[in-house]
């Protein structure tokens, strides 16, 4: 459905109400659009009842044509779930990263720290298609949801360890209080799950965690998946089941330092690839991803715990939303 039939243009700023200097952020605007003939900005407030997508869609239905989020990764992952549920297109998305992870925004390698900067490169930098992902879940009652995420999706230890996540040392610290989740989610107990993708004969692994991502890099300069792409319509997976001490040391040495240093060169790719397995991460690629774990899992998109599931199947959405970068 497209939404920008005439030549007005207008912003909506959808923002997360104490995590950002309103002040500040109102002046940023001023300043980006005090010489363009747009229509008067909107400003429209998340709250816990509605986290960005119901925002969105009233910001088209008052003919917004530029919609800039001022939010983390849970914020943005709802207003593009918003705008891909409802089919909409003629609008761009702009992001002012205020999150714990802003993994997106890593990714995007938008600004993350001038405020002005970041408000100009929201509201009129390039235009870019992006794909999303498409998770298509069954919950161990039988019951079917669908949402969309923009960077990532976790089953296992990596959707428990968010679980897990204590909210106020999440505000306080930022991405690091995923190391003290981790901690409370010891013991790691490994799941055996049915993993199809593609056409491919199905595999039955035992994991710890099993990623989805369409964008592999997250704090830290860490990639669990170092040849995914935002808009190269493909989802990434990354199997993750190190058994040992010394396989842990394997796994982080690879996600850290080799994809950093050692995978940029094509020897070392080569190396890197051959000697991958799932006893630390092994990495593939696919449009379609059919997961059956044994027993119930959880699962997270985008850092948004979603509760337990029985089975998912992931799709890539190609070129599903148009980002100012």
């Amino acid at each position: 459905m497209s939404t920008t039939g005439g030549k007005h243009k207008r912003a909506a700023i959808i923002y997360f109400p104490g995590r950002i200097d309103r002040k500040k952020l109102d002046a940023a605007v001023n300043l980006t659009l005090s010489s363009l003939s747009w229509e008067p900005t909107l400003w429209l407030p998340t709250n816990p009842d509605e986290t960005g997508g119901q925002q969105a869609l009233r910001a088209v239905a008052q003919n917004a044509t530029h919609l800039l989020i001022a939010g983390g990764d849970g914020t943005v992952r709802s207003v593009l779930d918003a705008l891909a549920r409802e089919e909409i297109t003629g609008v761009t998305v702009g992001i002012i990263p205020i999150g714990t992870g802003n993994a997106l925004a890593r990714n995007l390698k938008l600004e993350l720290s001038n405020i002005n900067v970041a408000v100009k490169r929201g509201l009129l930098g390039n235009r870019h298609e992006i794909d999303l992902g498409l998770a298509k879940a069954i919950r161990p009652d039988g019951e079917r949801a669908e949402f969309y995420f923009s960077v990532m999706g976790g089953m296992g230890l990596d959707a428990k360890i968010m679980q897990n996540t204590n909210p106020k040392l999440k505000k306080a610290i930022g991405w690091v209080a995923y190391f003290e989740g981790g901690i409370r989610s010891i013991p790691t107990l490994f799941e055996r799950m049915h993993v199809t993708v593609d056409n491919r004969e199905p595999r039955k692994l035992k994991l710890v965690s099993l990623l989805i991502g369409n964008a592999g890099w997250l704090p830290g300069n860490l990639s669990l998946m170092p040849d995914a792409r935002l808009d190269d319509g493909l989802l990434d997976l990354a199997f993750i089941g190190p058994r040992r001490f010394w396989n842990w040391i394997d796994f982080w040495g690879r996600v850290g330092f080799a994809n950093q240093n050692i995978r940029p060169n094509k020897f070392g790719r080569q190396l890197l690839d051959a000697t991958a397995n799932v006893k630390t991460i092994e990495n593939l690629a696919g449009a379609r991803i059919r997961v059956q774990p044994e027993r119930p899992v959880h699962l997270q998109l985008d850092g948004d715990v979603l509760g337990m599931v029985s089975e998912v199947e992931f799709v890539v959405v190609p070129k599903a939303v148009t980002v100012r970068v």
